[in-house]
């Protein structure tokens, strides 16, 4: 099945959107790139999905193929720390500092060869203090099929927003109360019929009182104006279509899209205007991106930091894959 599964995967992805990423008109794939470094890499079979950043410059990154969160010094990293194995679950998938030090993930069960679990997901929380974390459930969502991307709506404090991206929608969550609700549902959410795996919606950040979002499968970037609340108050735009996305950071000048599994980077500004700036189909620089977060401290402030899954579900050339890592690009 995870044969068929690969197959079918790099055919749908070769055929609907390699040729909208590589594109003559976006010019040197280095175009914005100053330089870029291996900060760390784990062992073949790890796949790394997503990145968040401690205020101390620390970088904390989510696995999906074991359930475990890790910590890395970009500037010193000769191992990862383990902070939680949540052995509840199979994977970790979004993650997002909900107040300082304070940080909340998805967890639940998903494989490569079986895809999404539903009715398995929950929202959990890693507090640290001293450096000693604190861990402990938010509350489970048993409505959700898929909880992917997350992010912080920071117009009302200790709430997240979390992404079904099999159900299609936006779900937030207050993390003192557990309460959670279901805001954002749209039909650019919704995965496409036929695809290799149940996933529409991807990643999602809130910036500015608007949530931006990817679709994988119907590959879009867009955004829609939300209220304190989360609750759409304006209409969902499509920025761009044909950049395939997975998760990425924003700015408010552009985003940095991770395009999994075409194995780069694209830069898209919010008038639309995109091009690729690292990496391409054939290269292992940043195989099977999946998120990106910019550095916190003066020292990596124009640092991207780009987590990868090490090309698992599409082997570079067919044939290369490796351990998921964190790749740092100068911007």
């Amino acid at each position: 099945m995870y044969a068929s599964f690969v197959l079918t995967f790099s055919t749908l992805i070769a055929s609907v959107v390699t040729g909208a990423v590589i594109n003559p008109r976006n010019g040197s794939p280095w175009s914005t790139v100053k330089g870029h470094r291996l900060v760390y890499q784990f062992s073949n079979g790890t796949s790394v999905e997503n990145i968040a950043v401690r205020s101390n410059g620390n970088l904390l990154v989510t696995l999906t193929d074991r359930p475990e969160l890790y910590e890395v010094n970009p500037f010193n990293p000769k191992s990862a720390k383990l902070i939680h194995r949540f052995s509840e679950y199979l994977s970790l998938l979004g993650i997002t500092e909900v107040s300082p030090d304070v940080f909340t993930l998805n967890a639940g069960n998903f494989t490569a060869e079986t895809g999404p679990a539903p009715g398995s997901w929950a929202v959990w929380q890693v507090a640290f203090h001293n450096d000693q974390a604190k861990v402990s459930k938010v509350t489970d969502i048993p409505e959700a099929q898929f909880l992917n991307g997350m992010t912080t709506l920071e117009s009302t404090p200790n709430t997240i927003l979390t992404a079904d991206s099999t159900g299609g929608v936006i779900y937030s969550v207050n993390t003192q109360t557990k309460v959670y609700k279901l805001v954002l549902d749209n039909e650019a959410f919704k995965p496409t019929p036929g695809a290799p795996l149940p996933i529409g919606l991807n990643g999602i950040r809130y910036l500015n009182h608007y949530v931006y979002y990817t679709n994988s499968f119907n590959p879009i970037f867009g955004r829609v104006p939300v209220s304190k609340s989360g609750y759409a108050t304006g209409s969902y735009k499509t920025i761009v279509a044909g950049v395939f996305g997975d998760d990425f950071a924003v700015t408010p000048q552009a985003a940095y899209i991770a395009g999994n599994p075409l194995n780069v980077l694209t830069e898209v500004k919010l008038d639309g205007e995109n091009k690729v700036i690292a990496g391409n189909l054939n290269s292992s620089l940043i195989a099977g991106d999946t998120s990106a977060a910019f550095g916190r401290t003066i020292r990596d402030k124009n640092v991207l930091y780009v987590v990868t899954s090490g090309a698992t579900f599409s082997p570079v050339n067919g044939t290369y894959t490796e351990g998921g890592k964190i790749v740092a690009l100068q911007i």
